[in-house]
């Protein structure tokens, strides 16, 4: 009998906890249908597969393949949130990043990098990256770095409670 209760209490509580992460997601993606967010990702599978998730949530999400083609769109349009990868063809992400801090300091700033280490970590930091993803990825490491950007910057609500 104590046994079935325990069972039945730790199911419940499963139940609660996926029901608070849909829910949190689904926030999440309302959030971010308000939100202009710019990829940086020289990887065409990566960056499909991003792109293509974040249009199925009916998110802004412009990707581009360079550091370069970053740039070029980053001086046409203010963007609220940027995902960038540390190796980029040409220019790489760190002098990315210092770019993208001249030209809209306010952005949120997410790094992508299967190269972590503590050089690169302090150079992000003083470069104003709020978040890292290290690869390999999954759409959930990226939901839960939003979630993090979000509540920090207070939008129209936190996200998490």
């Amino acid at each position: 009998m104590a046994l079935k209760g325990v069972v039945a209490e730790r199911l419940a509580g499963k139940k609660r906890e996926v029901a608070g992460m849909i829910a949190e997601k689904s926030t999440l993606f309302e959030e971010l249908r308000h939100l202009n967010l710019l990829l940086v990702e020289d990887d065409e599978l990566l960056r499909n597969s991003l792109e293509l998730f974040f249009e199925n949530e009916g998110c802004r999400l412009l990707a581009r393949g360079s550091a370069e083609e970053g740039l070029s769109v980053l001086r046409q349009q203010p963007f609220d949130v940027v995902i960038t990868d540390f190796r980029l063809p040409g220019m790489n992400g760190l002098d990315f990043l210092r770019a993208l801090q001249e030209l809209q300091p306010d952005a949120q700033k997410i790094l992508l990098t299967a190269y972590m280490n503590e050089n690169v970590l302090a150079e992000a930091f003083r470069l104003g990256v709020h978040e890292f993803i290290e690869k390999p990825l999954s759409t959930d490491d990226v939901e839960d770095a939003l979630v993090r950007i979000l509540n920090r910057r207070g939008g129209a609500g936190k996200i998490c409670q």
